[in-house]
C-alpha cells in the first residue's frame, strides 16, 4: 500500500485521554482551594485560639494569651498574669508581688512588712523588708496600673481629661483618700500620669497605720481592676 493510500489515524481516540487530564487538573485545583480555605480558618486574631473542632476562634481564657495568627492559647509564664479573657499578651507582676506558677490570673502579694521594687518576680525571696531609701514618704504610695488597648494618645483632649478624672476617682475610692490626694508625676493634684498603656499616680494622706500590704490588697483586687476597665 502506498503512502497515499494509508488510512488516516483516528483523532477521536485521543479525546478520552485529554478529557481525563483536564479532569485531574481540576481536581488538583479543588484540593488546593480547600487546603487554602482551611489555612485561612486556622489563623486567629491575637487573644484567641481555635475551637476544639477547629471550625472557628474563641477568646483565650484568663491566665493565658496568644499572638496574631496563633492556633492555640499559651499559659502566662511565671512572673506574669492576665486577669481578662482575650489577652494578646500577659502583664508582668507589679512591684510588691510575685508568682512561680504558669497560667495565673493574679500574682501573690509579698508578706506583710516586705516589698519588692522589681517587676516580673518569680520568687517570694525577692520580697525584702522595706527600709531606708527603698520606702516612700510616710503615709504615701505610688500606684501604677498597666492597661491594654487604652489608646490614650488617640483621644481628644477633652476625652483624655475625662479619662484621667475617672482614674483619679477609682484610685481615690480604692485607697480611701480624697481626689486631691492623688497626684501625677509632676506633683499636680487630682490627676494621674498616663504614658502609653500605663497609668501612674502618687497617693498622699493615707490612713495612719496603713501598710504596703494593706494598700496592695485594696488596689490589686479584682473589684478595683474591673472598676478601672469600666472607666477605660
Amino acid at each position: 500500500v502506498s503512502s497515499f493510500d494509508r488510512p488516516p489515524a483516528p483523532e477521536v481516540a485521543m479525546a478520552p485521554l485529554v478529557a481525563r487530564f483536564v479532569l485531574l487538573v481540576c481536581a488538583a485545583s479543588l484540593r488546593s482551594s480547600l487546603a487554602s480555605l482551611h489555612l485561612v480558618q486556622s489563623v486567629c486574631p491575637a487573644g484567641s485560639g481555635q475551637t476544639s473542632d477547629a471550625a472557628g476562634c474563641r477568646n483565650c481564657p484568663a491566665g493565658s494569651w496568644s499572638a496574631e495568627g496563633s492556633a492555640e492559647c499559651s499559659l502566662c509564664e511565671p512572673g506574669t498574669y492576665s486577669v481578662w479573657t482575650g489577652a494578646g499578651t500577659c502583664v508582668a507582676c507589679p512591684v510588691g508581688t510575685w508568682t512561680d506558677e504558669p497560667g495565673t490570673r493574679a500574682c501573690k502579694l509579698c508578706p506583710a512588712g516586705k516589698w519588692t521594687n522589681t517587676t516580673r518576680s518569680t520568687l517570694e525571696s525577692t520580697c525584702e523588708s522595706c527600709v531606708g531609701g527603698s520606702c516612700l514618704p510616710y503615709r504615701s504610695a505610688r500606684v501604677t496600673v498597666d492597661m491594654q488597648g487604652l489608646f490614650y494618645e488617640e483621644l481628644q483632649p477633652t476625652e483624655q481629661a475625662a479619662l484621667r478624672d475617672a482614674f483619679v476617682r477609682d484610685i481615690a475610692a480604692a485607697v480611701g483618700v480624697q481626689a486631691s490626694s492623688v497626684q501625677d508625676w509632676l506633683g499636680e493634684s487630682s490627676t494621674v500620669t498616663i504614658v502609653g498603656d500605663g497609668v501612674s499616680a502618687f497617693v498622699l494622706d493615707l490612713a495612719a497605720g496603713s501598710s504596703a500590704h494593706d494598700l496592695a490588697r485594696s488596689t490589686y483586687g479584682e473589684a478595683f481592676q474591673q472598676r478601672l476597665l469600666s472607666s477605660a
